[in-house]
């Protein structure tokens, strides 16, 4: 029997030929040698003290789900997650377009036991976006969380969103870490530990993803598109960003939180695209074109151009120092050995994707994405007009490391973007 490893190394020869496959191949195999991982749940004793916790000030989650002819077993996974939340005030909110009725049925044994699950059979069905506004006009929650009917939330979920929603002061989007599970939700791998919010990076993955909360004003306002069927989430994420931009201030993305913990566990299956990404292309066309209509927006011209891993993206804006004012400096890796030794780096100088071997992608492909930087290598940078007296003395600087971190501090307080581009040379 062929193995879902195997599985997916032909789906992507089939993308990317032959030589393309044996670096991802090389790479797969040293992550299983080098990057151990297991999903660690909150004890009892942590969960109780949760649950025992007071807030100064009530506040609800809708926990909104879509469904349509859902298998027993994810349908009863799903609930249950929810149910055993230790922060108790939700509403488990099942929107169902199904044409049999085996998630009402299944839906109403559990509401024999808990009282906090409400169903709404839908008279059609519009699809994902088109279903889930629906079941908008009946969510009661300050913040609506959105869950895949086959995928589960961990016991701490809506805990931990609750803390990150107080400490940020009503923030418009929070979103966590996650991993991938099996389908019996036994063995869990594969855990994205996503960054603080980046804009350059999000307009090549959406990353933001699972589990998601947005404040229920903002959502309801905004609603889905079906237009972007697929990556709607995507879609959606983008309007919350630029809602953010437009009503809050120069301090935006503070209203853009991340809670740097796995949360969500997104199940693999053949139907799924965690497990097959070949199972729905559309939604990969839909987040190009969710990605295309963010750039218009913006008043940004650039072309999107899907890289080798589905669900990520390259947006190509030729002379990027003319179409886009606020980039003052480009940066791009730098090698040596075969390995990254310079490129993007972090507040102290130390160069995040260092020592990764060239042609490596890295975590969730991230080495392979543009995204903003604190700062790049001088020794791999281009600057605009506006720095380059500034660069030119860098340059004659000993230290390259140095060098780099005092001129991106300058190109930050004079308001510019560092813009860290992977295939820069």
């Amino acid at each position: 029997m062929i193995t879902d490893s195997i599985k997916k190394t032909i789906r992507y020869f089939k993308r990317n030929g032959i030589e393309d496959t044996l670096i991802a191949v090389q790479e797969r195999l040293w992550e299983k040698r080098h990057m151990k991982y297991a999903y660690v749940p909150p004890s009892k004793e942590e969960l109780e003290r949760q649950a025992g916790e007071r807030f100064d000030r009530p506040l609800k989650f809708t926990v909104l789900v879509p469904a349509y002819e859902t298998e027993k077993i994810f349908l009863q996974d799903l609930i249950l997650s929810v149910m055993e939340q230790s922060y108790k005030d939700y509403e488990l909110l099942i929107a169902d377009a199904s044409s049999s009725n085996k998630v009402k049925n299944e839906t109403a044994s559990f509401q024999e036991q808990y009282d906090r699950i409400s169903y709404i059979r839908l008279e059609e069905n519009r699809g994902i976006s088109g279903n889930t506004n629906a079941a908008l006009e009946h969510a009661s929650g300050d913040y609506i969380c959105l869950l895949d009917h086959d995928d589960t939330i961990t016991p701490d979920a809506l805990y931990h969103l609750r803390k990150a929603i107080d400490k940020a002061d009503r923030p418009v989007l929070i979103y966590s870490d996650e991993d991938k599970a099996d389908s019996f939700m036994e063995n869990f791998h594969s855990p994205n530990r996503k960054t603080d919010y980046d804009d350059e990076m999000f307009f090549t993955n959406n990353y933001i993803c699972h589990l998601s909360a947005y404040r229920s004003g903002v959502i309801k306002e905004l609603m889905l598109d079906a237009d972007y069927d697929g990556s709607q989430d995507y879609d959606l994420a983008f309007r919350t960003v630029d809602w953010c931009r437009e009503n809050c201030g120069s301090n935006w993305r503070k209203k853009i939180v991340h809670v740097d913990r796995v949360l969500y566990h997104w199940r693999e299956h053949e139907g799924s695209t965690s497990g097959n990404t070949d199972a729905k292309t559309y939604a990969y066309e839909a987040g190009k074109r969710a990605i295309e209509a963010a750039l218009k927006r913006r008043g940004r011209e650039a072309e999107v151009k899907e890289l080798k891993h589905l669900g990520f993206y390259r947006v190509e804006y030729g002379d990027v120092f003319k179409k886009r004012k606020d980039v003052g400096i480009i940066g791009g890796p730098v090698y040596g050995g075969g390995k990254i030794i310079g490129g993007a780096m972090d507040k102290e100088g130390s160069c995040i994707y260092g020592g990764l071997k060239k042609g490596f992608s890295g975590p969730v492909h991230r080495a392979h994405l543009q995204q903003e930087a604190r700062a790049v290598d001088i020794r791999n940078m281009k600057v605009r007009d506006e720095l380059k007296e500034s660069y030119e003395s860098a340059l004659r600087e000993k230290d390259a490391v140095q060098a780099s971190l005092k001129l991106c501090r300058e190109a930050r307080k004079r308001g510019f973007t560092i813009l860290y581009d992977p295939e820069a040379e």
